[in-house]
């Protein structure tokens, strides 16, 4: 499973944190956020060099990492903590965990990665947790390699088209789900995660 946007509704934490994380320079900020909301993958600290270097054209010291860092961990780990799950998805996790090795796959860096979902109390679900920094494509191949696993065997559940590129690059079997529509008609949407623990529940036995 992604994480954000997939199992908990925080992708507007972020993109809030991110604008303000650069409110000091509001003629460039438009360019900033497009770039920091259309690469969901790119780790924060990536983004925040992109950002300083090729946007604004700004030395990306240690203490502007530093300070960048803070702020938006400031602005994100405990709203994203207490941020409201897509509907159904504890259910869903709690249920298939008990018969299926889950992972947590995500771009959120480890640590804090970790805090969150160990806050949340959902580390009991997941048989591995990875975060950021991670290639998601090459790490489900690997996860692939070591289960010796026949192509569309293992499920990835996100909410991206990054998402999907991993998947199917990883030969995955790629489930669309999350709140921001961003797939379009592929996602499935809040309560649908419970829809599809009913209606599969038969098949994922098998």
């Amino acid at each position: 499973f992604d994480f954000d946007g997939t199992l908990v509704d925080s992708n507007p934490i972020k993109r809030r944190a991110f604008a303000q994380c650069f409110s000091a320079f509001p003629n460039r900020i438009e360019e900033i956020l497009a770039y920091c909301w259309s690469h969901h993958d790119v780790p924060r600290s990536v983004k925040f060099r992109h950002v300083y270097e090729r946007i604004l054209g700004l030395p990306y010291t240690p203490q502007v990492a530093v300070a960048l860092e803070a702020r938006f961990d400031g602005q994100t780990t405990r709203q994203i903590i207490d941020a409201p799950e897509i509907g159904g998805a504890s259910l869903f996790l709690r249920t298939i965990s008990g018969n299926y090795e889950t992972a947590l796959l995500s771009s959120t860096p480890h640590a804090v990665l970790l805090h969150i979902v160990s806050q949340r109390g959902w580390l009991e679900y997941f048989t591995r947790v990875q975060g950021a920094p991670v290639d998601k494509a090459a790490w489900l191949r690997q996860v692939r390699e070591d289960h010796a696993s026949a192509e569309g065997a293992i499920v990835f559940f996100g909410d991206t088209p990054e998402d999907a590129q991993a998947a199917v690059a990883a030969g995955c079997t790629f489930v669309g789900g999350g709140a921001d529509r961003a797939l379009g008609r592929v996602s499935l949407h809040a309560s649908n995660f419970l829809a599809l623990l009913s209606n599969d529940s038969e098949r994922m036995k098998r």
